[in-house]
């Protein structure tokens, strides 16, 4: 008995931490969120919350449904609500907070609680902002949301680039125009080029300017190349390159998902495979004792 002890008693090998993170979650609710039919279910559920409140907006109070979309708004909260509450026990509480878009939820279905109140009506405003929950329950949608937030140090960079452009060209435009009502001012000149580059009144204001400076067309031209096909193109291609890597991250997180998979079924088996050592163990120590009993030599070990 005492080999037995001692396999019995042996330290265990501790385990990792992502494999005692799997185990934070109820498997129940684990597998009743991670299937089609629930992300449909809740996917429909938006829409339709969306819908009726696109309806109840156009007619007002005076629709003939208003109160019977008061009352199936509470329900799509309560759905929603639910859904939050399911999903925090199937992830456990650290997996479901380093999740981004689990917080974003449930700041969105909180801020559909405010509006709830009847006693400011302009927070009833903030029942839209449920529409918001489609972004989150579309893996699509995630994946351009979060390339656009990969892609801010660009499109800061570009936008610092662009700003830079547009002062520059306020304060030749203000000093080389400031006779015509459009570069009359800095900010009357700010407003103006922001037109120009979106190729509003293009034509118009070229002609306008070139009565008073002949020469304005090479200031117009210039500036229209280098903010509008140089500058601004930059925005596109940060976003452009950033929704391509997107992608990638999402491959790398389920690899990261399938791996863990992988570490709990390669602790199942390791707990099988002492378990089963233990249950040898017990049977030789068993067979040893039968047979001291009856008065023989214990039988050779396996």
């Amino acid at each position: 008995m005492a080999n037995t002890t001692a396999t019995a008693d042996a330290p265990r090998k501790p385990k990792s931490k992502s494999k005692s993170r799997n185990r934070e979650g109820i498997p129940l609710f684990h597998w009743l969120t991670r299937n089609w039919l629930w992300d449909t279910f809740i996917l429909l559920c938006i829409i339709a919350n969306a819908a009726i409140l696109g309806y109840d907006a156009h007619f007002g109070e005076a629709g003939p449904y208003h109160h019977q979309i008061d009352d199936w708004n509470t329900y799509f909260l309560f759905i929603f609500t639910g859904e939050l509450v399911f999903e925090f026990l199937a992830q456990g509480p650290r997996k479901y907070f380093r999740n981004g878009w689990n917080v974003f939820d449930v700041i969105v279905v909180g801020l559909s609680y405010i509006a709830v109140s009847p006693a400011i009506s302009a927070l009833r405003t903030l029942r839209v902002v449920r529409v918001f929950r489609l972004v989150s329950a579309v893996p699509q949608m995630r994946r351009v949301v979060e390339a656009l937030f990969g892609a801010m140090p660009g499109i800061l960079a570009s936008f610092a680039i662009l700003s830079v452009v547009f002062y520059i060209a306020a304060v030749m435009g203000t000093t080389l125009f400031h006779t015509d009502p459009g570069f009359k001012d800095l900010g009357a000149s700010l407003i103006s080029l922001f037109a120009l580059s979106q190729f509003d009144g293009w034509g118009d204001t070229i002609a306008r300017l070139q009565g008073h400076n002949p020469y304005a067309w090479v200031f117009v031209i210039g500036f229209t190349i280098i903010a509008a096909f140089a500058v601004l193109n930059l925005f596109i291609g940060v976003i452009v390159e950033a929704v391509q890597a997107a992608p990638q991250e999402e491959l790398k997180d389920e690899i990261e998902e399938v791996q863990e998979e992988v570490e709990v079924i390669q602790e199942a088996q390791e707990d099988a495979a002492v378990l089963q050592r233990r249950i040898l163990d017990e049977l030789r120590a068993l067979r040893a004792e039968v047979a001291t009993l009856r008065g023989g030599e214990p039988p050779p070990s396996a």
